[in-house]
């Protein structure tokens, strides 16, 4: 075991559980100087070969744990496994050692980790999330990663983890080349645009292009930013997502993006996956609005999604303020248009009139709405009385099964009185639910709070769902079903 820093907290625990599967453990400890060596004894107790190593020599050997550790291998030690949790360059050059020995090695990696379930993807690395996918991985797996190389901040935004790095060094492993399958009972046209299969995540579930390209290959039909601004945002501190019942959750994220200037690198990554891909923008005014804009047209999107409606935040009022609305949904599409990028508009059931809502956003100049976004609501610890999300408000957006019924409800209502088409979202978490959403007005689907209790997974099996009901009812296509609950 192989550690530097803090790294010895959890590798103690480790220690204790090879032990009582009587493990000979060896302990490399690596620090500036003794005064910042943890947990020494406790390893002795335990029984673990205890070896240190200090930079400034006050203890132990004199260097850096890795140069002590080739120091061993090179004498002819022999090692089944290694474990390592610590700095990542420590650990990264852990492995670049192990894998030249051909030692199987484990690395318990560090990210900021806010949701905590794979919903934000904000500890995303390699399209790995650290939180749902690790935080231990096998050395293998990160070898086409940028471990070691660069992190996130807060926001989202790649920052260098090696000093003096290049721009160039904070690029990705490119992915493989994905082409999905065509599906002819599933394939749609919406706004002009040609998707495999309606099915896609909804925006905020993951800020990476690796993790939007996960969705694809999984079977997404088209993917979905998270939300993006003019400005670098960290969000709210933690606690941000939780679930409150069964399949149904509350978030307070607070819109963390690292800025439109510096999402192109997720998008370039998310490119790979070969299916439409929709761009999620927000702003509180038309001025900000239009920063956004130019520079989100040009990039290699299929659509812009404008999120009028994120509850928890000052872009709230958007939505409630209809001129204002109108002036950004004239100027968005004016930018969009003629890179023929269509234009939907989020909403959400927290304004009285989603559907009056919703013909504003038609006669501005929309070409779909998308409906809804998360209700807003403000949990409270019943024993201490206060707020449980980290928003200084308190207040936060309800998502999940709960969202299902009224989110149903208000694309029907929809699509009495549109002429544009409906993007539906809110508690999708089956084939029903696209059929319902579908019957009721829909003709595309966002998957949000599923992938948080179902995962990629969620992806294969709607679609299967979906084909097995339109074979039985013999549907030529899923196109068929749309507003039919209007028809009857």
């Amino acid at each position: 075991m192989v550690s530097g820093g803090y790294g010895a907290a959890p590798l103690r625990f480790a220690a204790k559980g090879a032990k009582e599967l009587d493990k000979h453990v060896v302990v490399l400890e690596g620090a500036r100087s003794s005064a910042e060596l943890l947990y020494v004894r406790e390893f002795l107790d335990l029984g673990c070969n205890v070896r240190v190593a200090t930079e400034d020599s006050s203890e132990g050997y004199k260097g850096l744990v890795t140069e002590l550790l080739e120091e061993i291998l090179a004498s002819g030690e022999k090692f089944e496994q290694v474990l390592t949790c610590g700095p990542e360059l420590m650990m990264e050059r852990v492995c670049e050692i192990t894998r030249r020995e051909r030692i199987p090695t484990q690395v318990s990696v560090e990210r900021i980790v806010k949701c905590g379930c794979g919903a934000c993807g904000s500890c995303e690395l390699g399209g790995y999330r650290v939180c749902k996918d690790g935080p231990v991985f096998d050395a293998k797996e990160l070898e086409r990663t940028e471990f070691g190389k660069w992190k996130r901040e807060k926001s989202g935004k790649r920052i260098a983890i090696k000093p003096n790095v290049i721009a160039g060094e904070l690029l990705s492993i490119p992915p493989s080349r994905f082409t999905p399958e065509y599906e002819p009972l599933l394939a749609t046209e919406f706004c002009g645009i040609s998707f495999s299969n309606p099915i896609a995540n909804a925006a905020g579930f993951g800020v990476s292009g690796k993790v939007l390209y996960r969705y694809a290959v999984a079977g997404a039909g088209a993917i979905v930013t998270k939300s993006v601004g003019r400005d670098e945002r960290d969000g709210y501190p933690n606690p941000t997502f939780f679930e409150i019942s069964p399949h149904s959750y509350v978030n307070a994220m607070g819109l963390p993006n690292p800025g439109i200037k510096n999402y192109g690198l997720e998008i370039e990554d998310a490119k790979y996956a070969n299916v439409p891909l929709v761009l999620s923008i927000f702003g509180k005014s038309v001025e900000e609005c239009r920063e956004v804009a130019k520079i989100a047209i040009k990039y290699p999107i299929d659509m812009l999604e404008f999120n009028a409606s994120c509850p928890h935040t000052e872009f709230a009022a958007v939505e409630h303020n209809p001129k204002l609305l109108r002036s950004i949904i004239k100027e968005m599409r004016d930018i969009a248009h003629p890179k023929s990028i269509p234009v939907a508009v989020k909403i959400s059931p927290n304004v009285g009139d989603p559907a009056g809502l919703a013909l504003t956003a038609e006669k501005a100049g929309a070409d779909a709405i998308t409906a809804i976004n998360t209700v807003i609501s403000r949990p409270i610890d019943p024993t201490l009385d206060i707020p449980l999300l980290g928003n200084p408000t308190g207040y936060g957006g309800k998502s999940g099964k709960e969202l299902a019924f009224g989110g149903k409800k208000v694309v029907f209502a929809l699509y009495e009185e549109l002429r544009i088409p409906i993007i539906a979202v809110g508690g999708i978490f089956s084939a029903k639910d696209v059929i319902e959403y579908a019957k009721n007005g829909a003709s595309l689907f966002q998957v949000g709070s599923a992938l948080v209790s179902e995962g990629f997974e969620i992806f294969p099996r709607i679609k299967k769902g979906l084909k097995e009901y339109l074979a039985a009812n013999k549907y030529e296509n899923i196109g068929e079903m749309v507003g039919e609950s209007h028809r009857k």
